[in-house]
């Protein structure tokens, strides 16, 4: 029971690490911007517009996505082990995914997300993959 609260913890970090992502983005949104000037000056040249909307809801989708999916992680925690781990290895991948999605992601050769946010997409990866070494530990 002990070792179910530590990777309940840990798969709580994983939802408040998601939230980071969209509490970052709506500081942005609401000051300097820099992510939509960016998006601005990669679709520019292009003939490309870019709205606010559309960059910002894409990364409030994925921060929500990635919340859910570890609170699922945390709702079954308390479950056999073998139900909870491999759930907990379906919300990593699905995470990583998402991250390296927004961090390797190109169009027209080049980057619409600064670095800075695919790291943001995937710290919610790196407390899962410590809640899933929690769950793997405990199986023994």
């Amino acid at each position: 029971m002990r070792q179910s609260l530590s990777e309940k913890r840990t798969a709580l970090l994983a939802v408040g690490l998601s939230l980071v992502l969209a509490v970052v983005a709506i500081v942005d949104q609401s000051g300097g911007r820099s992510l939509f000037d960016h998006a601005m000056s990669v679709y520019a040249p292009y003939g490309k517009t870019v709205t606010s909307g559309t960059i910002y809801g894409l990364l409030y989708g994925v921060a929500v996505f990635n919340a859910l999916v570890w609170l699922v992680v945390v709702a079954l925690a308390r479950t056999p082990r073998l139900v909870a781990a491999g759930v907990a290895v379906l919300a990593v991948l699905l995470t990583l995914t998402a991250g390296l999605t927004l961090l390797f992601v190109t169009e027209y050769g080049v980057h619409p997300f600064p670095p800075l946010w695919g790291i943001l997409a995937l710290l919610p990866a790196v407390a899962g993959a410590l809640a899933l070494a929690g769950f793997a530990r405990s199986r023994r």
